[in-house]
């Protein structure tokens, strides 16, 4: 007879499954211009996906200059729930905080932020590529067997509050050649969404806080891994 913490971890497990809405491989765009067949899970990310060319460490042949190219929503073939297509004032407002985190996370981690091409420096370009709603992360009481059940039956109902989540792609490219050097795909989440609200922006701030963060350090660990080998 399993006990009452086996079938709350069971439970959990089946409540938390599925929630990245990362594509499979075989199913990603090419929203930003080139190929992600390649994109491998993040070590250090659970919902994120990166590629980085093969060869000498992308941070031994560049300094930490980049160039910040406007955010952008790129409307595709992914699913567009919280419609930031439609929805003029949430997508311009959600891009122009998009442009105000990813600036102030690389300036406050030591990156300089130019404006114009300069030796050995980057060019960053980033996209949300899909818009989701997700029933919200589960309570603490509904990880126990009676909690998931009642959290199960008011998602059936139709009144179970929602998550918005964000799908976010970015390139680095060589800001002289153009070449792409890295690739990063992934998804945040940002605050609930009681049935019946339309989402605003404020309802993806702290997705787009996570995703910056997330990306900052993905370049944090290119570095470093750059560093730590030698010649």
């Amino acid at each position: 007879m399993r006990s009452p913490l086996a079938i709350a971890a069971c439970c959990a497990a089946i409540a938390l499954a599925g929630c990245s809405n990362l594509p499979k491989a075989q199913d990603y765009s090419t929203s930003l211009g080139e190929s992600q067949s390649q994109l491998q899970q993040d070590p250090n990310w659970s919902a994120g996906r990166i590629w980085v060319k093969p060869g000498p460490p992308v941070g031994s042949l560049y300094e930490k200059k980049i160039i910040l190219e406007p955010m952008q929503y790129i409307a595709g073939d992914r699913p567009d729930e919280l419609d930031m297509k439609g929805d003029t004032a949430l997508r311009d407002r959600a891009l122009a905080y998009m442009n105000e985190a990813l600036r102030r996370e690389f300036s406050q981690a030591g990156y300089q932020l130019l404006t114009k091409p300069a030796p050995r420096s980057l060019r960053v370009r980033a996209a949300i590529t899909g818009t989701f709603k997700n029933d919200r992360d589960p309570r603490v009481m509904e990880y126990v067997p009676i909690g998931y059940v009642i959290g199960q039956t008011a998602n059936a109902a139709g009144y179970r509050d929602l998550s918005a989540r964000l799908l976010i792609e970015a390139s680095v490219r060589d800001a002289n050649t153009n070449e792409l050097l890295i690739a990063s795909l992934g998804t945040v989440t940002g605050s609930n969404l009681p049935q019946g609200q339309k989402p605003t922006a404020d309802d993806v701030r702290s997705a787009i806080d996570d995703w910056a963060r997330q990306v900052r350090q993905q370049f944090d660990r290119i570095w470093s891994n750059a560093a730590a080998k030698p010649g």
